[in-house]
C-alpha cells in the first residue's frame, strides 16, 4: 500500500496572467454578483470577494463617467473581465498612451508595474472583476504633468 501525504507541499503561491484571467472569468458568472457593489452610487464601490497571500479577487461597480486614475499594482500581476457595461483602458507603455475598450464578457490581464487608467465611457453603470496575484500589497498613483506621467 502506497501512502500519499501532501503535508510538506508548497502548493500554488503564483497564478500565471491567464489562470487569473480565468479565474476573473469563473467568477463573472455568478448571477449575484452585481448585488454585492452599489450600482447608484455616484461614486466606484468595491466588495473583497476573497484573499489569500497569493491571489484577490475583488469585484467593482462603476457609475457613468467613473475612472480609477492612473495607477499600477506594484508586483502583482493582475487580470480584470467587464460583467456588464463597457470600459475603457488607458496604458502607458514607453510614454506611449494606448487605449482599449472592454465590452460585456471581454477582459486582459496584465504583468507588474503595468500603469493604467480604467473609466466607465459608457451610459449605464459598469459592473467587472478584478484578480491580482500576490494580493495587492499597495499601489503607485501618477498625474500627468506636461503631457507625461
Amino acid at each position: 500500500m502506497t501512502t500519499i501525504t501532501t503535508a510538506g507541499t508548497a502548493g500554488v503561491n503564483r497564478f500565471t496572467r491567464s489562470q487569473l484571467l480565468r479565474t476573473a472569468r469563473l467568477f463573472a458568472t455568478d448571477p449575484e454578483l452585481r448585488n454585492v457593489v452599489d450600482l447608484t452610487s455616484r461614486e466606484r464601490t468595491w466588495h473583497r470577494l476573497d484573499a489569500t497571500a497569493h491571489l484577490e479577487i475583488w469585484v467593482i461597480g462603476w457609475p457613468v463617467g467613473s475612472s480609477t486614475g492612473w495607477h499600477d499594482h506594484l508586483l502583482s500581476e493582475g487580470a480584470f473581465l467587464t460583467v456588464e457595461g463597457e470600459l475603457a483602458e488607458q496604458s502607458s507603455s514607453g510614454g506611449d498612451i494606448h487605449e482599449r475598450y472592454l465590452w460585456e464578457g471581454e477582459g486582459r490581464s496584465f504583468g507588474p508595474r503595468h500603469v493604467h487608467n480604467v473609466s466607465n465611457l459608457g451610459d449605464r453603470p459598469a459592473v467587472s472583476v478584478h484578480v491580482y496575484s500576490p494580493a495587492l500589497r499597495g499601489m503607485t498613483r501618477y498625474a500627468f504633468i506636461g503631457g507625461r506621467l
